[in-house]
């Protein structure tokens, strides 16, 4: 089977977990109390269905903590799409239009009350598309992305923007920021690095990222935030070609699918790191390390 026919069998699988899956209380949180989203995978990418909480393990700060229940994550999720509206994105701008499209559709099609938002960052951060489950005013404004020959990148100026969206919503919303650039590129924010990060905590949000690169060259300080992002908020940073943005994005659409809602109890302060693991072998879980604030 080759890697694009995987990817397809992976979705096909989540969509029926998480069609025919147990449910979990939306938006449920006891004082003492926190609920951590992890999504749990094989090697595969393949999720797996029948986790129980003892196979869990949540340490804040070093500290072993309770696992109170685990049930299938029900809470529909808000996604921040950040597009690159710069010169580079002109040949590619059906490819993205294209992946983005199909991306909405599957996730409506399982959860019709999952939001997506649009925000360009060429020249300036933008959201033309504000938090919407409708499909046809999605694909109205995605079809009017039009990347700008002489926009200077600043998606530093976007990840900031979002994130002060998403930290206005209830702190047990799934929430979702997913960049996609192009590579190799010179970021021309103002915004430094470290405020980002911060912007980023706070908003509890999880960060995908996706570089477009047809060469594998890459912005190194980009490069740097995009992994620090992603490592602690429980993503990933992936390169690739134009071409297998509509596979990449299916895989993220995937880890939606394949998350479980954690509940642990808590110490009396903030955790300043969150780690989960698994005691089933070969199984990766994936959450946020850093805690809100």
């Amino acid at each position: 089977m080759n890697r694009m026919k995987a990817c397809v069998a992976v979705v096909t699988v989540c969509v029926a977990i998480a069609m025919a899956g147990p449910l979990a209380a939306r938006g449920l949180q006891k004082p003492g109390e926190r609920v951590i989203y992890v999504s749990v995978m094989d090697g595969s990418g393949a999720p797996i269905p029948d986790m129980k909480a003892a196979e869990f393990v949540v340490k804040e700060d070093g500290v072993a903590r309770e696992v109170v229940s685990v049930a299938r994550a029900t809470e529909p999720i808000s996604y921040a799409l950040l597009l690159d509206s710069t010169g580079p994105a002109i040949p590619a701008v059906i490819d993205i239009r294209a992946a983005v499209k199909a991306f909405y559709e599957l996730l409506l099609s399982v959860e019709p009350k999952t939001q997506f938002s649009f925000t360009q960052f060429g020249g300036a951060a933008n959201t033309v598309r504000p938090f919407t489950s409708s499909a046809s005013e999605l694909e109205s404004a995605l079809g009017k992305f039009v990347p700008q020959r002489d926009a200077a990148p600043v998606q530093n100026e976007a990840f900031v923007e979002v994130a002060k969206q998403f930290a206005k919503m209830p702190a047990t919303a799934r929430k979702v920021i997913i960049s996609i650039n192009m590579e190799p590129t010179k970021e021309s924010s103002t915004i430094q690095p470290q405020l980002v990060g911060d912007e980023v905590k706070k908003s509890g949000a999880t960060v995908w990222a996706v570089s477009i690169a047809e060469d594998g060259k890459r912005n190194p300080t980009r490069e740097n935030l995009l992994k620090i992002l992603t490592a602690n908020s429980g993503g990933r940073a992936i390169v690739v070609p134009r071409v297998n943005l509509s596979e990449v994005l299916r895989t993220f659409a995937a880890n939606s699918f394949s998350q479980y809602a954690v509940t642990v109890k808590t110490g009396d302060a903030p955790a300043k790191l969150t780690e989960v693991t698994s005691t089933r072998p070969q199984v990766l879980a994936m959450s946020m390390k850093w805690s809100a604030k």
